[in-house]
């Protein structure tokens, strides 16, 4: 039982240790070819523009801006303090672990574009929002740190 224990304590920690990198690593593969303008507004992005990952769609911050733009949410999960950071303009702060108490909040019918700090809660965020039945919810690769600084 001990050895079972320290084999997940450890499994945390270099999950942990790698999700930043991966992180990193993802931006890049998901971000999207150039593509001529599309005529219609409220298109849901194209499968090259998602990446998939455990089942939870993903899109990087210059496709978030583009579907907010055309009527997407930005929802942050991070805890309030963390909001002196910085945030997304007109984001919904709904710090996870409030998430299951005000998921009321969160329509059904449009873009939601879920981010934390890093991209770690905000896919656990996705993924929880997706079982209790949400389809247009979207993981924000790399969270508030790769939001682009002007």
């Amino acid at each position: 039982m001990k050895k079972l224990m320290m084999i997940a304590v450890a499994s945390m920690f270099i999950f942990a240790g790698c999700e930043e990198k991966k992180a990193e690593a993802a931006v890049e593969q998901a971000k999207p070819v150039e593509q001529p303008a599309q005529p219609e507004a409220k298109k849901a992005p194209a499968p090259s523009e998602v990446a998939v990952r455990a089942g939870v769609q993903s899109v990087d911050w210059d496709k978030a801006i583009e579907m907010n733009a055309n009527g997407a949410i930005y929802v942050d999960v991070r805890n309030a303090p963390e909001l002196n950071e910085g945030f997304a303009p007109h984001a919904l702060n709904i710090p996870l672990n409030e998430l299951k108490e005000r998921i009321g909040e969160l329509p059904k019918d449009k873009d939601l574009l879920i981010y934390c700090r890093s991209g770690r809660r905000s896919e656990a965020a996705t993924k929880y929002l997706m079982d209790q039945g949400y389809t247009r919810v979207y993981n924000v690769i790399g969270g508030f740190l790769a939001f682009p600084k002007k």
